[in-house]
């Protein structure tokens, strides 16, 4: 019997050979092995000749609308090439190409190119992963669909029936003249973050491949830091302009995203990964220098977005790093004593209506919510087994808006979106949209918190990995309970393939310690490769 050996750089061996898929090892950034001869062949040849169509018809496209740049769409095209190349080569840069294009989603406006490029990106981390897990050698018998697995796959297919289902109200907002896509709706807020988490159980499961994920995550945190901190000093270098120049908010740190309270959840997120790599010993110096000197600028950018979820999200994961960050609470208790002085050096100020001097006393959101509840709870016992249809809440508080109580103003959060996630489901959705999204909810908390469990206590990629995916998991719950999270994909994909890489990371650090002799075959409960469901 041959042991297993996992180096420093998370490929898995075994006497000094690295493991591929044949072996049943999940090697995440392993590129694809060579394809087999006869019908791989052609299943390769037919996906490159898909993916040249689909970017010379986009080309093309972007031609017609600019005849005059020929130079800088040929230009263009090659970069897009070889980007696509890369991104079918590797299902890792792949899902990098998701994450960036998601993340400024806002600032390449819908119709500026004929596909929205996240849409590409999307579609291209399918690609890679079919192409790298070769699903065509595998029997229908390799293939392992858990519980978790079935309610992602019932729950998107609920919100797709409801969308091809006729409905009494329209979807979206009548008074806005941009037509709201429900399609987009559906793939923003919920196909794409749950086949993400899917995804990240898959293929993020080496220390190399999380590190990748880690630094991709944090990368997005500081830039969000930076912009939230350059809207008010120096707006007039701050890309996308809408930050400087037209937000939503003029007086709260909106981000790339164009909202405070989602740019608040990713400035969380990243001051939890700057901290996780800030105290790893075996990082370099200069990156945990400056992992931290991102998770310093991440806490000041919270402040800045002026928002009671988003200092609740962030006291709550501190108090949360406190009491179970072993092996890194210092930095959590330190913070936490900064937050706590500086909120009763500043009680007067804090306890105010003046939200722009960091007062939590306005009472205007917290009416729009409260309405907002009451609403819903109208609407749901009208439609209570598939609900009033997806993306038709706005158009329920716009016809049927209700009042809390007298004491608050009936024209409190009239017309708005839900600005709690359940709530919107269900009366979107249903009973049955809500209890699936909430099996979910309970199975990728219950399995997080198992894996954390069993993960080694030491080390960066180990139980303090866990700790971090469950922090940013519960500053995601949180803010879901102020806005309804599934307009926005960035955060969403962000959290859930965290998630997801820690159960799937767990899963095979416990698949590679299973013994198991070369004659025997893949171990039992070992994952097949080409099971992109495995749980």
């Amino acid at each position: 019997m041959r042991p297993l050996r996992v180096p420093l750089d998370g490929t898995p061996r075994r006497d000094g050979h690295e493991l591929g898929p044949a072996d049943g090892a999940l090697t995440g950034l392993s590129r694809p092995a060579p394809l087999l001869r006869g019908r791989a062949a052609w299943r390769e040849k037919a996906v490159g000749a898909a993916v040249l169509v689909g970017i010379t018809l986009m080309w093309l496209g972007v031609l017609v609308e600019a005849p005059g740049r020929l130079g800088l769409v040929l230009c263009m095209a090659a970069i897009g090439l070889l980007a696509v190349a890369l991104g079918l080569r590797s299902p890792i840069v792949a899902c990098t190409y998701l994450l960036v294009t998601t993340f400024f989603r806002l600032a390449v406006p819908s119709g500026t190119l004929p596909v929205d490029p996240f849409i590409l990106a999307f579609a291209g981390v399918i690609a890679s992963i079919w192409l790298w897990s070769r699903p065509w050698e595998r029997r229908l018998t390799d293939v392992h669909v858990d519980l978790l697995t079935c309610a992602i796959g019932l729950y998107i297919a609920w919100n797709l029936l409801s969308m091809v289902t006729p409905h009494a109200l329209p979807a979206g907002d009548e008074r806005d003249p941009q037509a709201f896509s429900v399609l987009r709706f559906v793939l923003i807020g919920t196909a794409m973050p749950l086949t993400m988490f899917l995804v990240g159980r898959r293929l993020f499961v080496t220390e190399r491949a999380i590190r990748v994920l880690l630094w991709s995550v944090l990368a997005a945190a500081a830039y969000s830091a930076a912009v939230s901190v350059l809207q008010f000093a120096a707006p007039q270098v701050v890309w996308p302009r809408y930050i400087g120049e037209n937000p939503s908010w003029p007086d709260r740190a909106v981000g790339v995203f164009n909202q405070p309270v989602v740019n608040g959840l990713v400035l969380v997120v990243g001051f939890l990964v700057g901290v996780l790599i800030a105290c790893n010993d075996g990082e370099r110096p200069a990156l945990r220098a400056l992992a931290g000197v991102v998770a310093v600028a991440s806490v000041y950018a919270v402040y800045l977005t002026h928002t009671r979820v988003a200092w609740l999200a962030f006291g709550l994961v501190v108090l949360c790093g406190v009491g179970a960050a072993r092996g890194f609470r210092s930095v959590f208790v330190l913070v936490g004593a900064a937050i706590v002085g500086a909120v009763l050096a500043n009680w007067s100020t804090f306890t105010s209506a003046d939200r722009d001097a960091g007062g939590v006393g306005s009472p205007d959101e917290i009416q729009d919510r409260l309405n907002n509840i009451a609403t819903s709870l109208w609407a749901f016992p009208r439609e209570p087994i598939s609900g009033w249809g997806i993306g038709r809440f706005t158009a329920v508080n716009t016809y049927h808006h209700q009042q809390w109580s007298p004491a608050v103003p009936w024209q409190r959060g009239f017309g708005i979106a839900s600005h709690l996630d359940s709530l919107g489901i269900l009366v979107e959705l249903g009973i049955i949209g809500l209890a699936l999204w909430l099996a979910i909810f309970v199975l990728v908390y219950t399995r997080l918190v198992r894996a954390t469990r069993r993960l080694p206590a030491d080390g960066m990629y180990g139980r303090a990995l866990g700790l971090t995916a469950l922090f940013c998991l519960v500053a995601q719950t949180v803010t879901g309970l102020t806005v309804d999270l599934r307009f926005f994909d960035f955060p969403n994909i962000m959290v859930m393939v965290l998630a997801g890489a820690v159960i799937g990371h767990q899963q095979q650090q416990a698949h590679l310690a299973e013994p198991r002799s070369s004659a025997d075959g893949p171990a039992t409960g070992a994952v097949p490769a080409g099971d992109m469901v495995a749980g």
